[in-house]
This record gives structure tokens, C-alpha cells and sequence, in this order.
């Protein structure tokens, strides 16, 4: 088994202080903060699983960091991309949930998909990344000042309500991350503000001090005196 990481590598760069380390922080009163000189890991996938999800993880880097689609429309609160390769976004953001669902490790205890588990991992080895509601995730960038993107922010996995949906809520890369795990996606208001299968994606945009449950977060780690740890 490799040692595989849930979220991919490049999503802890920006953490990284210049001795390579990056800041774990914890809620938990009795949990201690510990530098970590890695991303979050476990052994987890075989050689063979971590080069067939590595395919759907080198296209999600290259579109989000280095060559982004040239088709954007976009204003102060949403941004319309277009040209995105659905099959190669989809299945990254699948195999992530996945990964998630069946690691061990402390941030991703509250991912619990119960059957839909065994679903993904069978849309996952046959590259097959179903209807657009089929698991749909809406994605909300969130900015700093300045205009700056949180490539930073990292938090660990909740499960949240809305609109009568369970929906499993991941911070990375700048985004937060929201799945929508149900047989019933079809339904749902928003589902136009998935990955569509002719490759648009919408993103909203939102200020991190517009974001109240980010907002609560720095609070209780204030509380804690967590946040001038060192």
C-alpha cells in the first residue's frame, strides 16, 4: 500500500513555511497543534489506484494553477468558466469524496456515504463520471484581502443540511468544496451550478469575511489561543 494522500499534495503548498512545514491546527482543547512536513496522509491505495487517480489529479492542477480555461465571464460575485474537460474535473472531484469516505485519519471522520461509497468507487475504476447531479459539487472561491485567493485555508470535512440535502462541506485550494450526496440531486434549485457535461462550471466568489461559518472558526481558535501558536 502507498502512503496516499487524501487531498492531493499540491493543495498544502501554499501552507508550507520556508523549513517545508505547515501548521496543523485543532478545536479540539485536548488535541496539541503540530507542524506536519507533509499533507495529510495514510496507507491507503495501491500503486496501481494512485496512478489511475493521478490522471484526474495532474488535470485538476493544471486547469486551477497553471493553464486555466481562456473562456471566463465573470464579475465581483460569480464566475462562469467554460472548456473544462467534464469527464477529467468530475472524476477529481468524485475520487476526492471517495478517498474521503474510507480514510481513517481524524479530518474526514464525518464522511460517512453508507452505499453510495461503493457506487463511486465502481464510477471511479470504470471512468465513468455519471450525470452532472450524479454527486454534484457547487464550488465558492474564497478571497482574502487584496483581491488574493485563500490558497491556504484547509479545514476538515463537516456534513451540513441545506435545503434537506446532505451535503459534505471541504476547504482547500482556496475553495470550499460542497457535495451534494443524494439520489434526489435532480431536484435541487442550484444543480445548474454544477460541473455541466458540456464543460461550464460557475463559481461564486465570496469574501472570506462574508463566510460566517470561516468566521466562527478563527473566533474559536482565538479563543483557544490557537491561532498565535508557534
Amino acid at each position: 500500500m502507498r502512503n496516499s494522500h487524501i487531498i492531493p499534495e499540491y493543495f498544502y503548498k501554499p501552507m508550507y513555511d520556508e523549513k517545508h512545514r505547515f501548521f496543523q491546527l485543532s478545536l479540539d482543547e485536548n488535541e496539541q497543534n503540530k507542524y506536519l512536513q507533509k499533507g495529510l496522509r495514510e496507507y491507503l491505495l495501491c500503486e496501481d489506484c494512485e496512478q489511475h487517480l493521478n490522471e484526474f489529479e495532474k488535470y485538476a492542477n493544471r486547469i486551477m494553477f497553471y493553464e486555466p480555461p481562456k473562456k471566463v465571464r465573470q464579475n465581483s460575485r460569480i464566475a462562469i468558466i467554460e472548456g473544462i474537460d467534464y469527464d477529467k474535473m468530475k472524476l477529481f472531484q468524485l475520487s476526492i469524496l471517495w478517498r474521503a469516505s474510507i480514510s481513517k485519519l481524524e479530518p474526514f471522520k464525518e464522511v460517512n456515504l453508507g452505499p453510495h461509497q461503493e457506487i463511486l468507487r465502481e464510477m471511479i475504476l470504470n471512468n465513468n463520471p455519471g450525470s452532472y447531479t450524479d454527486y454534484g459539487c457547487l464550488q465558492t472561491a474564497v478571497f482574502m484581502e487584496e483581491n488574493k485567493l485563500a490558497k491556504g485555508l484547509l479545514m476538515g470535512v463537516d456534513l451540513i443540511k441545506i435545503d434537506g440535502y446532505r451535503v459534505y462541506r471541504f476547504v482547500f485550494g482556496g475553495i470550499i468544496w460542497l457535495f451534494y450526496v443524494s439520489s434526489h440531486n435532480e431536484k435541487f434549485k442550484h444543480k445548474d451550478k454544477f460541473l455541466l457535461e458540456d464543460g461550464t462550471l460557475t463559481i461564486s466568489k465570496h469574501p472570506f469575511d462574508d463566510i460566517k461559518f470561516l468566521m466562527d472558526f478563527g473566533r474559536n481558535l482565538s479563543k483557544q489561543g490557537k491561532l498565535n501558536a508557534t
